[in-house]
């Protein structure tokens, strides 16, 4: 504010009350309104608002154009105010793209009963690399208490090679790996340096093997062959690996068609990196309506005339 104020050459008071001379264009929260076919949402951290340090963000799914923002993300003030508008208007919403929160599932039972629930890709491929990876650190820490701290560091500058898609792993490419030296190691393909690596654990492979069938099946958007291996795992699979992936089965119906329709939460995902720039730059926030006037003005859907 004190820098648009040098900029302008005006008092930091006249910056304010020009921002509050356009709170009025701003979506009138207590009115009854209508909604996009494609209804994105999702929360970012605020501390603007007494209610709550999260605040609720919702956009369009297809144009990307911000719809709302409220000062909080619970439910009992997220319901109250979709249920404003009249039930004509909820069900032009068609699809509801969220991520892995499960409190947002409530909402196409109470306020768009016509919506289909889709979650987006990125938190389910997220869920299962961090269920893989907090696997590999457990091994890791084995390896470290039975005295074979060398294989443990092998696993840990490599992680990335074991997250890495089997159709883009090199098995003809021979090169140096540090954690491999010469000369007891010769030049080595990815799919050799993999394969060392799962040596050190029988359970780690065969952990790896599902978190990539998995991973295989998700890409192919292959929903029948993912859920019916998900409901199938092998009983002698890591019990804390197999719990996390099995969770994903309560996800069914959004993971299913997250696989069916091209919707994701990007484009609001990308509204919450400007709105962190916006924080930063600005040191924060104190009035909730500020920031709420600040971040429409950036989206250009409000003009100071």
């Amino acid at each position: 504010m004190t820098f648009i104020a040098k900029q302008c050459h005006v008092s930091l008071t006249t910056v304010l009350r020009v921002l509050k001379s356009v709170e009025s264009q701003l979506p009138q929260q207590l009115k009854p309104r209508s909604f996009p076919e494609v209804l994105m949402v999702d929360e970012f951290r605020s501390h603007a608002s007494y209610e709550d340090k999260m605040s609720f963000i919702c956009a369009d799914g297809e144009t990307g154009e911000l719809v709302d923002i409220l000062p909080s993300r619970k439910l009992d003030k997220i319901i109250p105010y979709f249920n404003r508008s009249p039930l004509e208007e909820r069900e032009k919403v068609k699809f509801l793209v969220t991520d892995m929160n499960a409190a947002y599932f409530q909402l196409t039972k109470n306020v768009f009963p016509t919506a289909k629930l889709i979650i987006d890709r990125f938190h389910i491929v997220k869920h299962l690399n961090t269920a893989f990876n907090d696997f590999r650190v457990r091994e890791m820490k084995r390896l470290i208490t039975n005295k074979k701290k060398s294989k443990a560091n092998k696993l840990k500058s490599n992680w990335k090679l074991l997250l890495k898609n089997q159709t883009n792993i090199s098995i003809s490419e021979f090169k140096t790996w540090r954690s491999f030296p010469s000369p007891k190691y010769h030049l080595l393909t990815e799919s050799m340096v993999i394969d060392r690596l799962l040596s050190f654990s029988s359970e780690l492979k065969e952990a790896y093997d599902i978190f990539h069938l998995l991973m295989y099946h998700f890409r192919n958007k292959d929903d029948r062959s993912f859920f019916e291996l998900l409901k199938n795992l092998p009983d002698s699979l890591d019990t804390q690996f197999r719990d996390k992936i099995e969770n994903l089965i309560s996800y069914e119906e959004g993971i299913r068609n997250a696989l069916k329709y091209n919707f994701s939460n990007g484009k609001i995902e990308a509204k919450n990196t400007h709105i962190k720039t916006l924080k930063r730059v600005s040191y924060g926030f104190n009035s909730f309506t500020n920031m709420r006037i600040r971040i429409f003005l950036i989206n250009g859907l409000i003009k100071i005339k």
